[in-house]
């Protein structure tokens, strides 16, 4: 029978059902078992043997770990990181309690995670107001969870791979004629394509002109304004893009609404993710680009060339590669600026990314800053014994004219040690040599590493015994 630890499989089985479009009929004549026996399985009434789960995880296109508890892990930690709040404190929750109730209730969890995300954002939009209206004005705008919170959540959920969208993008793409080689003038294919199909001409707006946009469609006389100060893989992708909005919003749209998201904020935040995704997929097409990945072990500058895009959008596109018996190295993404804002994340490496801020300054997407432009690998050790290898790299983005403003970004990729073979990345160092790796942790407060000279908290588990007669690497000194 399937181990005890392998907890609430039949809900994940049930939603992966449901969203590869079988019916419990279609399914279970698949598995030859009775649509009865799927239905007590999915409903957590019966129990699962191996070889089944197996079988089920082979017809759905899923692995076993996706099926099991190691699929909740993310949970967790973002979890873990909600009860290190000091408020918790009195209660003394273990980690294994925490465990325990996710491994049962993954859902119940979700929600814990939703309401933090709306009393957090309640907070941040209550101190903006008061910083900036006076003592008597009214509060009446509704807080809300972060969109970009229930978007990335979405993303998770689906491993950020979406099947109907790259065979839109292939389709596409041959029609405009973007198939034959790397994507040398695409932008001026692409340019052709908008004037003849849909009568949208594409405008270079001068430096000279006042516009503080990048980007701007006119629907109205159909005009693409495009600024003349963009690079021009950043150009292209607008172009894409603007494609991909003519002929793929139906899909997006779709894929929305078969999801059941309606909530107004997170629609259009959704779609432009969605719509992303899709001018990705174009430019950089799912067997070429993950053909040439295998080819060159991931090197990334070399893929930039051939693909006419940038570091950011090729490390993305890298995050992609989850179609079945078809799929890329799994990686984590994670783009910050330099106070440590993390703009997006993602993660199928495992490895536990904070769902508000506070990484760990050890991790090599932080230390890029000290010397931006470089690619720098990291062999990294979590707590609990997993080992990543990560390359990081920072660098300045914003519109290429003095006196604009720019900021500089940091985006870290990374995998699971095995895999690091590979990556170029890892060639030349001995990756089995554990000197080489870097204790990292996920967030200050939960991270069980009392000897680490960057700690600013301390952690959550232990208690906290102040020496005022010592001083050791760390200022908190725990028993």
């Amino acid at each position: 029978m399937i181990p005890s630890d392998f907890s609430n499989i039949g809900s994940k089985i049930r939603k992966e059902r449901r969203a590869k479009g079988f019916s419990q009929l279609e399914l279970s004549k698949k598995l030859e078992i009775s649509p009865s026996y799927l239905n007590l399985l999915e409903s957590g009434r019966r129990t699962i043997t191996v070889p089944l789960l197996i079988k089920i995880g082979n017809e759905l296109g899923i692995s076993l770990k996706d099926l099991t508890i190691e699929s909740n892990k993310r949970i967790l930690s973002d979890i873990m990181d909600v009860l290190s709040n000091e408020i918790f404190s009195d209660l003394d929750i273990t980690n294994q309690e925490t465990t325990d109730f996710i491994g049962s209730n993954p859902n119940v969890a979700k929600a814990l995670l939703t309401l933090n995300d709306s009393y957090k954002s309640l907070q941040e939009d209550m101190q903006n107001r008061l910083e900036i209206m006076d003592i008597n004005s009214s509060l009446t705008e509704k807080a809300t969870r972060l969109p970009v919170e229930i978007v990335s959540d979405f993303l998770q959920e689906n491993k950020n791979y979406f099947h109907a969208i790259e065979l839109s993008a292939d389709s596409l793409r041959q029609k405009i004629g973007l198939d034959l080689g790397p994507n040398i003038g695409s932008g001026l294919k692409i340019t052709n394509y908008l004037k003849s199909k849909h009568n949208v001409s594409v405008n270079i707006v001068h430096a000279s002109d006042e516009d503080s946009s990048f980007k701007k469609f006119d629907s109205k006389n159909k005009i693409l304004n495009l600024s003349e100060m963009l690079p021009y893989t950043s150009r292209n992708f607008h172009l894409a893009y603007q494609v991909a909005f003519l002929e793929g919003e139906d899909l997006v749209n779709k894929i929305i609404d078969d999801n059941n998201i309606v909530t107004e904020d997170v629609i259009p935040l959704l779609k432009i993710s969605l719509l992303n995704y899709f001018s990705s997929a174009m430019m950089m097409p799912y067997e070429s680009f993950i053909s040439s990945a295998k080819k060159y072990k991931y090197d990334i500058e070399i893929l930039m060339h051939h693909y006419a895009c940038s570091f950011e959008q090729v490390t993305h596109r890298l995050t992609n590669l989850q179609r079945p018996k078809n799929e890329g190295v799994p990686f984590h993404f994670l783009k910050t600026d330099i106070a440590g804002n993390v703009s997006k994340r993602f993660s199928l490496s495992g490895i536990h990314i904070p769902r508000h801020g506070g990484s760990c300054p050890r991790w090599n997407v932080y230390l890029a800053f000290l010397n931006p432009g470089k690619i720098q690998p990291q062999i990294s050790r979590m707590p609990d014994g997993k080992v990543y290898f990560c390359i990081a790299r920072a660098f300045e983005k914003g519109i290429e004219r003095h006196g604009m403003p720019k900021s500089f970004v940091s985006i870290g990729l990374g995998c699971d040690i095995q895999y690091a073979n590979d990556l170029v990345y890892s060639q030349g160092i001995d990756l089995k040599n554990k000197e080489l790796q870097t204790p990292i942790g996920v967030s200050c407060r939960i991270c069980p590493r009392v000897d680490c000279q960057q700690r600013a908290f301390p952690p959550i588990d232990k208690d906290l015994k102040l020496d005022i007669t010592f001083r050791g690497t760390s200022p908190y000194v725990t028993v």
